[in-house]
């Protein structure tokens, strides 16, 4: 009871500053507010307003509305969003590597695939790249679309909650 107060003061105290706000900073972290919440519909509204008001907000705002989208099962939606964040930072490994297991959930295996092979190129460093290519070849072999939405969908929360550019590229 005490944590469903905490939750609806935090949502509450969001609504009434997403009245005030002005600034694409403002929006932007009304939007990390209603993503922490899981309130995706909200937090894409906020993100879409910050990217508005200040364009250099933009690349990560596209890409965190690709994780809200991923967040809601949405996967072509949040392809369209990681697009729009590589169209404006085409060097943000991340924004591929969430792209490439957005496809394979979509079946689209060669895209995917593809879409590791850039974040490996842009980041041969982080082994999350090549674990995630590697589980979908692996998996190839026993199924149409080898990864588990719910398995999917944790590990792209999991790695935005884990790598320091989460929020920002």
């Amino acid at each position: 009871m005490r944590r469903q107060a905490i939750l609806l003061i935090i949502f509450c105290s969001a609504l009434v500053a997403s009245s005030y706000a002005q600034t694409g900073e403002e929006w932007f972290e009304i939007g990390s507010t209603h993503f922490d919440n899981s309130s995706f519909l909200e937090a894409i509204s906020a993100w879409e307003k910050a990217a508005e008001e200040d364009p250099s907000l933009s690349a990560n705002a596209w890409y965190n509305i690709g994780l809200a989208y991923a967040g809601m099962e949405q996967y072509e939606q949040a392809v369209q969003s990681w697009d729009k964040t590589i169209a404006i930072a085409p060097d943000s490994p991340i924004a591929y590597d969430n792209k490439g297991t957005a496809l394979a959930l979509l079946g689209r295996n060669d895209e995917a695939l593809a879409a590791y092979d850039m974040a490996i190129k842009l980041d041969p460093d982080q082994t999350k790249f090549k674990s995630d290519k590697e589980m979908l070849v692996k998996g190839l072999n026993n199924t149409k679309t080898p990864l588990s939405t719910a398995g999917v969908i944790g590990a792209v929360l999991i790695a935005g909650a884990l790598l320091v550019y989460r929020r920002r590229i």
